[in-house]
């Protein structure tokens, strides 16, 4: 099925204006926050998915959040770029998750909590392509997106959600979708960010994010603090037992912050 992901992606619509002007600002090396807030203002809609998203305790942020400045000041370019590019995705066209099992809403409750460990956890631990490591924080998912609407297309919908139903852990997920797609939802994502003209940065975190010891040697730590993330929070069943367990082994042979893991793990689950 990969010539028809191919195709797929190359027939979806091009990101609108406002996205490529945060991207603009965010690529920008002098680019800065006070350029990105009147872009963000200019769609209420999306203030106001940002203020909640800024209000929600997943976000464990100290004080009410009542301006959009304090909002975009406190999540950072990275994250804004992330929301900007799933708002215009979930804008663009009707997500159908039916293969996986679940509802557009699973897709943005998981892709919060991952930017949320990766913004608490990760995001310390890097200085370079940080805000690029942020936004991919928030897109790892999307390549289902595409994936569903292909398994549908093939009517394999249904023994695609059968095949998942054992599936716990990100890598058993994976293992049904090679099966299914020939690729991963991972490697989706990529050819995505690929099609959009993404740094090249984003689309080798994203490619390996699965295989972060594949990654190249610059963007090594980023790639596994992605992986982390990735362990702690799959899509199936993000934040089960098994998985959180994985995670925090992941980070001790990658040599990253276990012990801080296990606090923002458990800020993000209360």
């Amino acid at each position: 099925m990969v010539e028809e992901i191919v195709k797929k992606i190359k027939s979806l619509p091009p990101l609108p204006e406002s996205v490529s002007k945060v991207r603009q600002i965010c690529n920008d090396p002098d680019g800065t926050i006070k350029e990105l807030v009147p872009i963000v203002k200019a769609d209420p809609m999306f203030t106001a998915d940002i203020l909640k998203a800024a209000n929600s305790p997943l976000y464990g942020f100290s004080r009410q959040i009542s301006s959009i400045d304090q909002a975009v000041a406190l999540f950072g370019m990275g994250t804004i770029q992330g929301f900007a590019i799933s708002y215009a995705v979930r804008r663009a066209f009707p997500i159908d998750l039916s293969a996986y099992g679940v509802g557009h809403t699973h897709l943005m409750k998981v892709s919060s909590l991952q930017n949320a460990l990766a913004l608490q956890w990760g995001r310390g631990q890097i200085e370079t392509h940080q805000a690029e490591t942020m936004t991919v924080s928030l897109l790892m998912e999307l390549g289902k997106v595409v994936a569903a609407q292909v398994l549908e297309e093939a009517g394999r919908t249904e023994a695609f959600a059968q095949a998942l139903q054992k599936a716990e852990t990100a890598d058993e997920l994976d293992a049904v979708e090679k099966e299914f797609l020939g690729i991963t939802s991972e490697w989706v994502a990529a050819l995505m960010f690929k099609h959009w003209q993404f740094s090249d940065a984003m689309i080798e975190m994203m490619r390996h994010v699965m295989s972060p010891d594949e990654a190249p040697e610059k963007l090594a730590k980023q790639t596994r603090i992605l992986h982390v993330v990735k362990e702690a929070v799959p899509f199936r069943h993000p934040l089960c037992e098994a998985c959180v367990q994985s995670a925090y082994e992941a980070a001790d042979r990658f040599g990253l912050d276990a012990e801080s893991l296990k606090e923002a793990v458990e800020k993000i689950s209360s």
